[in-house]
C-alpha cells in the first residue's frame, strides 16, 4: 500500500521538474498580469509605490486608485497619459479670456455656483462674460490659503464668494461688497494693503448671504491676473490671517472698532519699524487703550504675533496710509472738501463701484462700502443743470 501512495508522489514532482525551464523562459511582464489576473489586490500593490513601479495597467485599468483620484491638474487627462515631469510648478489660476477684453478687469466666481447664479454676478457686476477675464475660484484655492489660519467652519465645504478687480493708477484701495456677513468692506481694503496691493477698486459679493472669509483669495488671484504682477505669499498668508483675526476681534468690539484698532497697530508697526515682541506688544495696548477698549490675552497674542509677521516685510508706507487713513476717517476737512467738488465735476473715481446693479442680487441684498455709493453716472453738463435747478423740485 505504501508503495501505491508513494508512486504518484513521485510522478507529480518529475512533472514539476519539467515545468521548470518553461517558466524561467516567461517574461517578466507576463508573469505581473498573470498575478494580476489571479489576485486583484496583489496585483495592485506590485504596481504602486512598494514596488516603485508604474505600469500601464495601473494608470488606465478601470478602478485603479490613481484614475478614482484625479487631482485638478490631471483633468481632461481621462486616459491616463502621463507627461514628463520638468520639476516645474505653477500657481497661476486658468484664466477664461474672450476674444475681445475691453479691459484688465477680471471677475472671479466661486465654483459652486450654478449657471444662473453665475449670470446673476456678471450683471451685478455690470459686465459679461465677453467684456472681462474671467477666473473660476475652487475650494482648494481657499483652502490652500486660509487653512491652518481659520477654522474648519470659517473656510467652509463650498466656494461661492466672487469678486470684481479694477486696477487704477492712484486713489488707493476701494471696496464694496455685498450679501458678506462675517467681514466688512473695510476689513478687506485694510488686509488688501497688507497683501501688498496698492490701487484698485474691488468688488466682493455672492449671490446669496455667506460670511464672505473666502473673498479675499479671488480678489488676490484677480489683482495678480489684472496687473501681471506677483504679490509675496507671505504677505498674502498675513493678509488672510489678518482678516480672520480682524473677524474674530469683531465678535467682541464689534466690527468698525476691531477694523479701527487694527489698522492703527499695523500702521504704527510698519511706520516706526518696530520688530521687537516686547514693543510691538506695548503699541497694541497703547493703542487698544487710546480706543477704550480691553483685548483678552488671547486676543492680545494674536494680534502681537499677526503684527510680528508683517513687520517682516516691507510695504509703501505712504500707500499703506492713503489707504488706511480714508478707513479711519483721518483725511483734512480741506481734502474731504476737494474731493466733493472734484467728484462733482469730474466723478468720483470710484469706476466699477458705482456701476453695480443692486436688483439682479433681490431686495434683500446687504451692501457696505468704504466710499460714497452715490456715484456720478451723468456728463458735465446734466450735473451742473441738476445742481441750479434742484432747489426748485
Amino acid at each position: 500500500m505504501k508503495k501505491r501512495r508513494i508512486l504518484p508522489l513521485l510522478m507529480a514532482a518529475v512533472l514539476m521538474a519539467a515545468s521548470i525551464p518553461m517558466a524561467a523562459g516567461a517574461t517578466e511582464s507576463t508573469e505581473a498580469v498573470q498575478t494580476t489576473e489571479e489576485n486583484p489586490e496583489a496585483g495592485a500593490v506590485e504596481g504602486g509605490t512598494e514596488s516603485g513601479t508604474v505600469t500601464d495597467e495601473n494608470v488606465t485599468g478601470e478602478g485603479s486608485e490613481t484614475e478614482t483620484e484625479t487631482t485638478p491638474s490631471e483633468e481632461g487627462n481621462q486616459e491616463g497619459t502621463v507627461t514628463e515631469n520638468t520639476g516645474e510648478t505653477t500657481d497661476k489660476p486658468e484664466v477664461i479670456e474672450p476674444e475681445q477684453v475691453e479691459s484688465d478687469n477680471v471677475v472671479t466666481l466661486g465654483e459652486n455656483l450654478n449657471e444662473e447664479q453665475r449670470a446673476a454676478m456678471y450683471k451685478y457686476f455690470g459686465t459679461s462674460a465677453d467684456k472681462v477675464r474671467t477666473i473660476i475660484v475652487t475650494h482648494a484655492d481657499e483652502v490652500k490659503y486660509m487653512e491652518g489660519i481659520a477654522t474648519a467652519e470659517q473656510i467652509g465645504a463650498t466656494t461661492n464668494s466672487c469678486a470684481y478687480v479694477e486696477p487704477t493708477k492712484s486713489g488707493g484701495i476701494k471696496v464694496k461688497t455685498a450679501n458678506l456677513n462675517f467681514v466688512t468692506s473695510a476689513m478687506i481694503a485694510s488686509t488688501l494693503t497688507t497683501a501688498g496691493m496698492e490701487n484698485c477698486n474691488v468688488i466682493a459679493a455672492c449671490p446669496f448671504e455667506v460670511s464672505g472669509t473666502g473673498a479675499l483669495t479671488g480678489i488676490m488671484m484677480a489683482y495678480e491676473t489684472a496687473s501681471g504682477e506677483n504679490l509675496d505669499e507671505g504677505k498674502k498668508e498675513a493678509a488672510i490671517e489678518e482678516l480672520i483675526t480682524t473677524g474674530n476681534l469683531a465678535d467682541t468690539l464689534g466690527q468698525e472698532k476691531a477694523t479701527e484698532v487694527m489698522n492703527e497697530v499695523k500702521t504704527e508697526i510698519i511706520d516706526k519699524g518696530l520688530t521687537d515682541p516686547e514693543e510691538i506688544g506695548s503699541a497694541v495696548d497703547k493703542i487698544a487703550e487710546d480706543n477704550g477698549v480691553t483685548l483678552t490675552e488671547e486676543q492680545r497674542a494674536q494680534v502681537v504675533s499677526l503684527m510680528e509677521k508683517i513687520s517682516q516685510f516691507d510695504y509703501d508706507i505712504s500707500a499703506l496710509k492713503n489707504t488706511l487713513d480714508s478707513l479711519n476717517g483721518k483725511i483734512s476737512g480741506l481734502a474731504n472738501a476737494w474731493n466733493s467738488v472734484k467728484s462733482f465735476f469730474f466723478g468720483s473715481g470710484d469706476g466699477i463701484l458705482s456701476e453695480t446693479n443692486d436688483e439682479a442680487l433681490g431686495g434683500d441684498v446687504i451692501t457696505d462700502s468704504t466710499v460714497s455709493e452715490s456715484g456720478y453716472k451723468d456728463g458735465l453738463l446734466t450735473r451742473i443743470i441738476n445742481f441750479f435747478t434742484k432747489g426748485d423740485e
